[in-house]
């Protein structure tokens, strides 16, 4: 059984989404309808398996609530969810620590799919969200390749990632989980993790969200 909590102002829209998701595998155990009474109350109860998040919380922004939370909680995983499709707000809630961005109108199974999936390790962006951020990556890429001779490489050239780290790097944006690296590369995923041992320690990061954020907005 998967434990969530929701933080969610809009009361309505929270007591919707409890019963929309609430199912044999996964339980909704706190509503909370504001960033405020998250910070102050989730400390107090066992923390839940994963946090479904509004990023246009009143006062203090889902985000910030989330930077919060994973300064003292970093094993707490955390889902987005929002109306926002702009890379500054991916970013922003990555850096912060999210481990999934969701957009408000998925549907049931895709919400589920994201909650069980950063639950196992992995981390998910809802296939609209996936498409900016690999543009916004390609983007900088093309744009560094132009910017000088010196230039020849795509972003993750930059730290001195091998051709099948770059690939990994990608499917590590695109979120996909290690599974599907592993299979879609035709490699296990025991030397999947392999290789991203050796990207954290050469991007110098501790976290797939750290590298995701450094790699498309060093």
């Amino acid at each position: 059984m998967l434990h969530i909590a929701i933080v969610e102002d809009n009361t309505t829209a929270s007591r919707l989404l409890k019963d929309y998701l609430e199912s044999e595998e996964l339980k909704v155990t706190a509503i909370y309808n504001s960033g405020e009474e998250a910070l102050a109350t989730i400390p107090t109860l066992p923390l839940p398996d994963v946090i479904l998040m509004d990023i246009g919380l009143p006062n203090i922004s889902g985000i910030e609530v989330t930077r919060r939370l994973k300064e003292s909680y970093p094993q707490l995983e955390i889902v987005m969810q929002t109306v926002f499709e702009d890379c500054g707000n991916i970013m922003e809630a990555i850096k912060a620590g999210a481990s999934g961005y969701l957009l408000k109108a998925s549907s049931r199974e895709e919400i589920i799919s994201a909650l069980l999936e950063v639950k196992k390790g992995g981390s998910f962006l809802t296939g609209k969200v996936a498409r900016k951020v690999l543009r916004e990556f390609q983007d900088q890429g093309a744009g560094e390749i132009s910017a000088g001779a010196d230039s020849k490489a795509a972003p993750a050239g930059r730290f001195g990632l091998s051709d099948r780290e770059e690939e990994i790097l990608k499917g590590l944006i695109n979120g996909d989980s290690y599974k599907k690296i592993a299979d879609d590369l035709c490699i296990s995923v025991h030397t999947v993790n392999n290789h991203i041992r050796k990207i954290y320690e050469k991007m110098q990061v501790n976290s797939r969200g750290e590298a995701v954020a450094k790699a498309i907005n060093p």
